[in-house]
């Protein structure tokens, strides 16, 4: 018992010792520490502000990008659509106009064969 005791008593003392260290401290840095602590606490609070701010940008510009590219993804689907369409006209004309051209041939073979009876 008597070990444990003196550790109460040593404990005891160091708690003395380190309480008047901190008042030493507290009574030479105390404004500083103070401030420097005010100090970062508004760092801290821009860089949480900053941080919010950069994530809902960030949000806002992938939103902003996914709607531009549905709707350039439309826009292309349209454009193409739109060249397919023009495609499959021009070769519909095509196809008339040779077969315009097969009927004309025939026609000239049948007006040569007329010609030679």
């Amino acid at each position: 018992m008597s070990k444990k005791s003196e550790q109460n008593n040593e404990s005891t003392a160091n708690q003395q010792i380190d309480t008047r260290i901190a008042a030493v401290r507290d009574l030479i840095f105390g404004e500083n520490i103070q401030q420097y602590d005010s100090e970062f606490a508004d760092v801290y609070d821009k860089i949480k502000t900053l941080q919010d701010d950069t994530r809902k940008n960030l949000s806002e510009s992938i939103t902003n990008i996914e709607n531009k590219l549905a709707d350039l993804e439309s826009l292309v689907d349209h454009k193409f659509q739109d060249l397919n369409d023009d495609l499959d006209k021009k070769l519909a004309d095509l196809d008339d106009e040779k077969a315009d051209r097969r009927k004309l041939g025939k026609a000239l073979e049948k007006i040569a064969q007329m010609l030679q009876e």
